[in-house]
């Protein structure tokens, strides 16, 4: 097994949109029916946050690695999407970001799925914020130049967390 030590830096803006069983049961009204929410401790449910601050779920950036993987043709698989689900992981399970607080609330007015838009207000991260996990390949087959590729395409073209790609996007500062 390798691992290793990523640094990302966003390049666009990080919105963060948890969506809680609470959060979900909000946004659905039945059909007919007004939608209204109350923004006031919206920001407080959406966003990642424990006792020991804000964080970025690993699981959102092994996601963008999975897209990422869609997109690299590999003979005689077709693509890399299930070797990265199988042989990646990302650590630790949550990437705290060191700050109590979003920069900014970004609000979106998604539609439901009976045509209401309903307001969500999302935790955003300015620009510039950088973060840094362990990547840990299992298969030993996969070289560094792999995990760069699959990185640099994970952040440029997929990113994470909410109103992906035109939020969440990163590039890689370093990998060791």
């Amino acid at each position: 097994m390798k691992t290793y030590t990523i640094v990302v830096k966003f390049i666009a803006p990080y919105l963060q949109a948890r969506f809680s069983e609470q959060a979900q049961s909000e946004l659905k009204v039945r059909a007919g029916r007004k939608a209204e929410l109350e923004d006031t401790d919206m920001v407080e449910r959406f966003i990642y946050k424990d006792e020991k601050g804000i964080y970025i779920p690993s699981i959102q950036f092994k996601m963008a690695l999975v897209n990422a993987g869609k997109s690299i043709k590999m003979k005689p698989y077709g693509n890399m999407k299930n070797l990265v689900k199988a042989y990646f992981f990302a650590e630790p399970e949550k990437i705290y970001l060191k700050k109590d607080k979003p920069d900014f609330v970004k609000t979106s007015y998604p539609s439901r799925k009976d045509g209401l838009r309903v307001k969500v207000c999302h935790p955003a991260f300015n620009a510039g914020l950088q973060v840094e996990f362990k990547l840990n390949c299992t298969n030993d087959d996969v070289d560094k130049r792999t995990i760069e590729l699959l990185i640099t395409k994970a952040g440029l073209e997929y990113g994470v967390g909410g109103w992906r790609p035109e939020n969440g996007r990163f590039e890689v500062v370093s990998i060791k």
